[in-house]
């Protein structure tokens, strides 16, 4: 690898990185004041719109086409992308109040352990006692962050297993999309998340009809879409696709083994952003991020000699 290849992938990387990191914190201060479904349905139409102008400008009318045979696949891999990981996690966010940013941005970084866990099951593909050792260290260390030492903070919030349950189902959620690109091997990475997003988008519109009939979302005024539209722009624009684009470029020149490695600044970033915004945090929630960040950074190393 050049050294200009090596140093734009390390680059595109470190900002997706960054910009992933930051918008747990910005998505939670929206969500005091629009739904997560809304929040989510409104984000991913803006981001649509951008992703179908630069798809249409780089492969035209072509871009868009779908065979029959694939059309069912990616409806369903859209909707566990765009609808129901979103709706998930930043429900269980919502929930989980001023720990919530925290916990999923934590548990966000665990999608590399998972995504070995479904391989197994999917292809039978052993990951070996090393691996499965990590997964539970990374475990662990969320569970630290989780109850800060304590264990008897669920008799105390009763209230804080939905949410780690919604959040933990998110990254389910993800991981089978991430694995679903690879039966789109004649899609670019573009066409994949655009159109992936316009059939996710379809589900959220049905899921929120639903979910508004029976009161459980309601619909922005238009007072509280003014109020968060700081937190819209940079969830859809900066957040939804530019990092996502930049995480493309960075993985392309730096291998997704490489650059699975940048996704351990989201909670380190998310970390810093909430200490500076008051958020006092403990020893132990230290430590069990390390304790997460590191397994993973070890696995990925590990892994490297197999």
């Amino acid at each position: 690898m050049s050294k200009n290849k090596f140093l734009t992938g390390f680059c595109s990387c470190l900002i997706a990185g960054v910009m992933f990191g930051a918008q747990w914190p910005i998505a939670g201060s929206a969500l005091h004041v629009i739904d997560p479904y809304w929040f989510t349905l409104i984000r991913y139409l803006i981001v649509a719109i951008v992703l179908s102008v630069i798809l249409f400008l780089r492969e035209g009318k072509g871009g868009f086409t779908v065979n029959k045979s694939q059309l069912i696949g990616i409806y369903f891999l859209g909707t566990m992308a765009f609808c129901a990981y979103n709706f998930l996690v930043f429900a269980g966010q919502k929930m989980a109040g001023t720990q919530g940013t925290i916990l999923a941005s934590l548990l966000m970084a665990l999608i590399p352990m998972v995504s070995i866990l479904v391989l197994w099951v999917y292809k039978r593909e052993f990951p070996g006692w090393l691996t499965l050792s990590l997964i539970l260290v990374s475990l662990l260390g969320v569970f630290l962050v989780v109850t800060k030492g304590n264990i008897s903070i669920f008799q105390q919030e009763k209230n804080l297993l939905k949410p780690i349950i919604l959040i933990f189902l998110s990254v389910f959620a993800w991981v089978f999309y991430t694995i679903g690109v690879s039966h789109y091997p004649s899609w670019s990475p573009l066409k994949y998340t655009t159109l992936s997003c316009l059939f996710g988008n379809i589900s959220s519109i049905f899921v929120i009809i639903i979910l508004t009939k029976m009161n459980i979302s309601n619909a922005p005024s238009l007072s509280d879409l003014q109020s968060v539209q700081g937190q819209l722009l940079y969830m859809s624009i900066f957040s939804g696709v530019i990092s996502v684009l930049m995480w493309n470029v960075g993985n392309k020149f730096l291998g997704p083994q490489n650059g699975s490695l940048f996704m351990n600044l989201v909670p380190i970033v998310t970390f810093l952003v909430e200490v500076f915004l008051g958020y006092r945090i403990s020893a132990i929630e230290i430590f069990g991020a390390c304790l997460t960040i590191g397994a993973i950074v070890v696995n990925n190393l590990a892994r490297r000699k197999i």
